[in-house]
């Protein structure tokens, strides 16, 4: 059994894999070690991978290096099946690498667009031969409503639950259709000029905002909850045979 930690901005992501298989996904807003260490005695893991987008657990880190027999904790310097075309590899998210070898390997030989919509929405691209070119950060839904909120003196916090309308008829549909309309907008206009510079492009949505965003688009996209942990998985196997 393999075990993949996805620690975000917001929660982490503990997932095991039997092979290429996933059995068993928890989230926690905070991962404790007592929550880790029982895990990894139910599903007797032997490897595990470890991302993170905020400073490392230095007590994770030493559970896992404990508990089980192979241990890689994602960095720019961690071999990978993808090659890196990126100017600054010491400052790529470690959430953008594992997405970018989940999306490699789910979708082998094909251009693709990865949209990971959570705190911040990230949208990057693999090439068909299995570069990962770079892409772009934008703020999320939720950052976006709270900036609306925080910096100016009446206008309310909203959420992206209700009507999303065209028109907005009040003061929170006009801040809701602004916000999700213009978010949707980005990314169907970033798709277009992506599939216009590569010729094709297959889009995976990941992320805790993923499903709600990815049903306004007007256009075929797959929704891959668990891209990065299947990426720190593929890392695992990687890391096996070299």
């Amino acid at each position: 059994m393999n075990l993949t930690i996805d620690q975000g901005n917001s929660s982490a992501k503990v997932s095991v894999f039997d092979g290429n298989d996933i059995v068993a996904v928890a989230r926690f807003d905070l991962l404790s070690i007592s929550a880790l260490a029982r895990i990894i005695k139910a599903y007797d893991v032997k490897a595990a991978a470890y991302s993170s987008v905020r400073r490392p657990d230095g007590r994770i880190i030493d559970l896992l290096k404990k508990k089980v027999k192979r241990f890689v904790y994602l960095d720019e310097n961690t071999p990978l099946p993808v090659v890196i075309d990126y100017d600054t590899p010491h400052t790529l998210g470690h959430d953008r690498i594992a997405a970018a070898v989940g999306a490699a390997t789910c979708a082998p030989g094909k251009n693709v667009l990865i949209v990971d919509a959570g705190t911040a929405v990230t949208l990057d691209i693999v090439s068909s031969d299995g570069h990962f070119l770079g892409g772009n950060i934008s703020p999320g839904l939720h950052m976006r409503f709270e900036a609306l909120n925080n910096y100016t003196s009446r206008l309310p916090l909203v959420d992206y639950t209700g009507e999303v309308p065209l028109i907005g008829h009040d003061t929170v549909t006009a801040i809701r259709a602004g916000v999700v309309g213009g978010l949707v907008s980005e990314i169907e206009s970033y798709i277009d000029r992506i599939a216009t510079k590569l010729g094709s492009v297959v889009v995976l949505f990941t992320g805790g905002d993923c499903k709600f965003l990815a049903s306004l688009l007007s256009r075929e996209v797959r929704v891959v909850d668990n891209l990065l942990s299947i990426g720190l998985n593929r890392i695992l196997s990687y890391n096996e045979n070299i």
